[in-house]
């Protein structure tokens, strides 16, 4: 229990706020599109009597692990969503689920401009917390 709460105490907040903003925006998109691609579309082993050069190793295999990781994170999203608080949960699905821009999210809160982004990074640090409890998520945490 003291690792956990030492853990905590060397949290950086801003740049894990930084390092999930940069999942949401960056990562997540190709993630999506990997976890989009239909396993079926792999191409099927060609079998011929003539060499061929692979590089060494079976890209449908690699393929495959790409695909069942980027499904796994996907999936880990939508429970740390599910997990977050109603008012982190709100921001963070308006924002990468809904595709609104931030100041459309500011809109639908009523609230001033500098309020939301101290409630965004507080989003992503809860986001961080909850997306590291689900299997086969990274820990999106900065420690000091």
């Amino acid at each position: 229990m003291d690792d956990l709460l030492i853990e905590i105490d060397n949290i950086d907040y801003k740049a894990t706020a930084r390092n999930v903003k940069e999942f949401l925006d960056k990562k997540l998109p190709r993630i999506l599109r990997i976890a989009n691609a239909s396993p079926a579309s792999l191409a099927s082993p060609v079998i011929s009597d003539m060499p061929v050069n692979r590089g060494g190793g079976n890209h449908n295999e690699e393929k495959m692990v790409k695909y069942v990781a980027a499904k796994a994170i996907i999936d880990g999203v939508s429970r740390a969503l599910a997990h977050c608080s109603q008012m982190s949960s709100h921001i963070l699905k308006a924002r990468y689920v809904q595709g609104l821009q931030n100041w459309q999210v500011i809109d639908t809160m009523y609230c001033e401009r500098a309020t939301y982004y101290k409630l965004r990074d507080k989003a992503f640090n809860e986001f961080a917390d909850c997306f590291e409890m689900q299997k086969g998520c990274p820990d999106l945490h900065v420690y000091k």
